[in-house]
């Protein structure tokens, strides 16, 4: 009878010599990722010799855990060619004594961030870099918009109202409308506009604006003048800006007459308007327009103070005395009464109507016309002047006016 195989009576065996198409495929599965995982293991180990950053070498320490400073520093320090000892690089090592280390040691490190990027790279990531102002040295031009006057323009750029007038039209300092083009000085002064005929050069110009050195004038870059003398007479229309030079009053230079005493007794006496001459006058100074609101003072553009209210406020007289002048005035006040008060006169300008003419002589609160936006006005309002011997003074200045 035939031997029974003991491989039939036990489990079944694998024959380690058999071939890999008879191994179980979980087996086959497990030796293929064992071998993935090998080959990873491998790469990661060669990335981490390839990329790891040189040990930084400790300084000694003592017992007590002080950090000591070795007098032979970690790494050479190269020595220019001319401190070289004779014997060559070799000859010698440099050093740096205590002092120096511990000067060094004691000196904080840059932050990272500025000590890893270059210089134009710290630029490029600052976007809030502060650039101081720089001082204007040219003229340029503002347009006006609604609601502006000549002090709110100055104001905004930082100059007197005087400033801006004298650089302008003088029909921008009686009325300023949206759009017209403003001239705005980098500093405060005056302009001057040469007119050959005058026969004015650069140093008779600056005597006529108070300024004692005429090279500032011709060293204004405002002005581009180069190269020339006090005596040099500009071209005809030549704009010039004179810096701290001061112009004069901007007002409605009409003629007048006047007595032996100085009195005014006739007002711009060649116009239709006026009343001829009268004498007398002069009691004591009242508010011209007490139920009004002050919009606007004197000053060298503006020869009087603006008072606004609404058409048809009755306006009264400041003071006593003979009308000098009673209708229409082209130089941009309207429809304007003048009254003469001795040395004194007053003029009120942009009326709706009148209610005093010629021949007449009224007393201090006597109603004389009545508000309005007549003439170079932007709304309906009262431009009163205090004038003294015809040169116009502040009326806020005065007492009893109220301003």
């Amino acid at each position: 009878m035939r031997r029974r195989s003991s491989f039939a009576t036990g489990p079944a065996r694998v024959n380690p010599y058999a071939r890999a198409g008879s191994l179980p495929r979980w087996r086959r599965g497990c030796g293929c990722i064992g071998l993935l995982a090998a080959f990873a293991l491998m790469i990661a180990a060669a990335f981490l010799v390839i990329t790891a950053p040189e040990a930084a070498s400790a300084p000694p320490t003592t017992q007590t855990g002080a950090v000591t400073a070795s007098l032979q520093p970690a790494t050479r320090i190269a020595a220019p060619a001319s401190d070289l000892p004779p014997g060559g690089p070799a000859a010698a090592l440099p050093t740096i004594n205590a002092r120096q280390i511990t000067s060094l040691l004691a000196t904080p490190p840059l932050q990272q961030s500025e000590s890893l990027l270059m210089p134009d790279e710290r630029l490029r990531y600052d976007p809030f870099t502060i650039i101081p102002n720089r001082s204007r040295t040219k003229m340029i031009v503002y347009v006006a918009r609604q609601g502006d006057t000549i002090a709110a323009i100055a104001g905004r750029y930082g100059l007197s109202s005087e400033t801006i007038a004298w650089c302008n039209d003088h029909r921008l300092a009686q009325w300023l409308r949206p759009g017209d083009a403003v001239n705005i000085p980098p500093v405060d002064g005056a302009c001057h506009t040469v007119l050959r005929t005058q026969g004015l050069d650069i140093a008779a110009i600056a005597e006529k604006y108070g300024i004692d050195d005429p090279y500032a004038i011709i060293q204004t870059p405002a002005n581009g003048l180069a190269a020339v003398t006090p005596d040099f007479l500009a071209p005809s229309n030549t704009f010039l800006f004179i810096p701290g030079g001061e112009g004069s009053v901007i007002t409605w230079n009409a003629p007048v007459e006047q007595d032996s005493a100085g009195n005014v007794v006739a007002f711009d006496p060649g116009s239709p308007f006026s009343c001829g001459a009268r004498s007398g006058g002069g009691a004591y100074w009242s508010n011209p327009l007490p139920n009004g609101t002050f919009v606007r003072g004197f000053y060298a553009g503006h020869s009087g103070i603006d008072i606004a209210a609404p058409t048809g406020t009755p306006i009264y007289a400041a003071n006593s005395g003979p009308v000098l002048y009673a209708g229409w005035n082209n130089w941009g006040y309207g429809n304007t009464v003048v009254i003469g008060h001795g040395p004194y006169s007053t003029l009120y300008g942009h009326m709706s109507s009148r209610n005093v003419g010629c021949g007449q002589t009224v007393a201090v609160g006597q109603i004389i016309g009545f508000v309005g936006s007549t003439g170079n006005s932007s709304g309906p309002h009262l431009h009163f002047e205090i004038r003294y011997l015809n040169q116009p003074a502040d009326p806020s200045a005065t007492t009893g006016i109220g301003w």
